[in-house]
């Protein structure tokens, strides 16, 4: 014979639990409320406090994760006192590791960036350098023709000149 089920015990201890310190929630000034549900010093439901305040044993505080009957009360009024539900611990992880693969992405993007600006520099230093060298050619270029032309015109008027390489 299968033993009777623990929850519905478990529950109605949770609910008047729950129901006692919601009430004293609501009995404080609005200006001064503080949360009266035990929690955690980074502002979570204190869930093995929670289960020593409606005597539960140690192994049975299980329920209060694992039981969505349980856990959605539990939830419901530490929400509304401000607290992070159960489970929220999971969100926050998923969140910071979301938030560490965005940073490392985007790390790999800025080294990459900075990895094609120096090809980039580099690549229009050696570009300059080139035409740099083709404008000294050009002038030297312009110079030889000018005198070439010189020659030209003086042979024409008569002159004789001599050709030198």
């Amino acid at each position: 014979m299968a033993r009777p089920s623990i929850i519905p015990t478990v529950k109605a201890s949770l609910e008047d639990y729950l129901e006692r310190m919601q009430a004293a929630f609501l009995a404080m000034p609005e200006a001064q409320r503080v949360p009266t549900l035990p929690a955690t010093s980074d502002g979570k439901v204190n869930v093995r406090a929670l289960g020593e305040a409606i005597e539960l044993k140690q192994t049975q505080e299980k329920y209060l994760y694992e039981r969505q009957e349980l856990t959605s009360l539990i939830n419901l009024v530490a929400e509304g006192q401000g607290l992070m539900p159960i489970g929220s611990r999971l969100l926050v992880d998923a969140a910071d590791k979301a938030l560490k693969d965005r940073m490392v992405r985007t790390a790999q993007s800025a080294k990459a960036s900075a990895q094609a600006a120096v090809e980039a520099q580099s690549a229009t230093a050696e570009l300059l350098e080139k035409l740099k060298d083709v404008v000294l050619e050009n002038e030297s270029l312009k110079a030889q023709n000018m005198r070439l032309k010189a020659q030209l015109d003086m042979i024409h008027s008569g002159m004789m000149v001599g050709v030198q390489d």
